[in-house]
């Protein structure tokens, strides 16, 4: 017998109509996916998509699965909502953010969307329902549907998590803070429902450790003493940039205007600043920070845990301490900022998702807080040139710095544009009788590569 083309398409019609919920569940749950990453080509999200269709095989062939069922259904129905309405993936932050959320708030919260939330999660409902409905009549076992489901779970999805760690440079990263890693990637690459998990569970390691931290007797080191004899500055600004390499900056002799600003007060007579050249402690932020705002180093860790702080000292020199921060209360990246931030006697962050505000974003915050009376401490954490370049400037930094959208371009747009907001710190501080301005960056930035001199050179 002889098949036309149109009896192909005949039999993949009928295929169609006969598993059209089961299609239809799998598009849903690819556009959560794929929404965030702005449906860029990826061989292991398809894979991911593709495990549901396993699941789903489970649920239509087990006894008694609705309320699993419906368990899923709420997961996709939580995670669209960041899919379709705010574009990005479920990440730490926000879970952390979400547990955190006192009764009055949320309540408040839900009553504009309460309506469209259950409309949606009845609509996932029923579409998961119907899927399973043809399912459960289809011919592929609910044990093949395990060992292939297991099989991603246990080997494919933990081999791309390991090659992206090994891409990545992070396998000590991972031996200090497997949990966290582990998270990282697996709500990289597989963030409905899989990465809710590890994300949930990387949220209550993380706040394990933390009270871990805030119950531990903080001492003073050996030698270091407190005097009240000592004249002290009204106001203390500690500025923290990130990824801003010290060789693109005009105040140490680049060729490009990128920080009118800071030259503007190094040439000032008398000079009304130093600098020197710096050089990062680590790679990441959230070991720079633990070591800058400490007394650790990179050959001992432990007094971070075991002394006081940069915070606490200020708190113990009669500092109203404030944590002014860009950079979101958590993240793999920033696991010890929210201990650090916790010191502070207010830690404020600004809304949205974690690097999502511009940094012109923190002065109103710095301005709602300052008093003209009384000793303060302000660490104040911008996004500064964090990757991607071309979300951390705007057209003042491009008619600065014109020319095409290089990566060079870009990342000497985003130094210009921290310099405009070290000037709006700066005019605050005018109003002090007296003040200290510090800054300095993490780490810094090998252009188009990220952080860190693991990645083939220096920063």
């Amino acid at each position: 017998m002889t098949f036309k083309p149109s009896d192909y398409i005949k039999q993949a019609g009928k295929f169609i109509y006969k598993y059209k919920f089961t299609i239809l569940s799998l598009i849903y749950i690819g556009l959560i996916a794929f929404l965030p990453i702005r449906f860029a080509p990826s061989v292991p999200m398809t894979l991911h998509v593709l495990s549901f269709f396993f699941l789903l095989n489970i649920l239509a062939k087990t006894k008694y699965s609705l309320p699993l069922t419906l368990i899923l259904a709420y997961v996709l129905t939580f995670n669209a909502y960041f899919a379709f309405v705010l574009g990005t993936d479920v990440s730490l932050e926000v879970m952390a953010s979400i547990f955190e959320t006192h009764a009055a708030e949320a309540t408040s919260m839900l009553k504009k969307i309460w309506l469209p939330a259950i409309a949606a999660f009845a609509a996932s409902s029923a579409l998961l329902i119907f899927a399973e409905k043809e399912l459960k009549e289809a011919k592929f076992s609910r044990k093949y549907s395990i060992i292939a489901l297991l099989a991603y779970l246990l080997l494919i999805l933990p081999t791309i998590c390991y090659k992206r760690i090994k891409y990545e440079f992070q396998e000590e990263l991972f031996l200090e803070s497997p949990i966290r890693v582990t998270q990282d990637k697996v709500n990289m690459y597989a963030p409905v429902l899989y990465g809710n998990i590890a994300t949930i569970v990387a949220y209550r390691e993380e706040m394990s450790l933390l009270r871990e931290f805030a119950e531990t007797d903080k001492k003073l080191p050996e030698g270091i003493v407190h005097s009240d004899t000592i004249q002290a500055p009204q106001k203390i600004y500690l500025v923290i940039g990130e990824s801003a390499y010290r060789k693109h900056l005009s105040l140490y002799g680049y060729d490009v205007k990128t920080t009118p600003f800071l030259d503007s007060l190094s040439q000032a007579e008398p000079p009304m600043m130093r600098y020197y050249d710096g050089i990062a402690s680590a790679p990441f932020t959230r070991n720079v920070l633990r070591m800058a705002l400490s007394f650790a180093s990179p050959r001992d860790m432990t007094p971070f845990y075991e002394e006081k702080t940069l915070i606490n000292l200020a708190n113990d020199a009669g500092y109203d301490t404030y944590w002014i921060s860009n950079q979101g209360a958590s993240g793999i990246q920033d696991s010890y900022l929210g201990y650090l931030a916790a010191s502070t006697k207010e830690a404020i962050f600004t809304q949205g998702s974690y690097l999502a505000n511009d940094d012109f974003d923190l002065i109103p915050l710095l301005k709602e807080v300052h008093s003209d009376n009384g000793k303060q401490f302000f660490v104040i954490h911008l996004v500064g040139s964090h990757n991607d370049y071309s979300d951390r400037y705007d057209a003042e930094d491009t008619q600065a710095i014109p020319g095409d959208k290089s990566l060079k371009n870009e990342y000497d747009r985003s130094i210009h544009h921290t310099d405009r907001v070290l000037r709006e710190i700066y005019k605050v501080m005018q109003q002090d009788s007296t003040a200290v301005f510090l800054h300095f960056a993490d780490h810094g930035e090998i252009l188009g590569k990220g952080h860190g001199p693991w990645k083939n050179g220096i920063a």
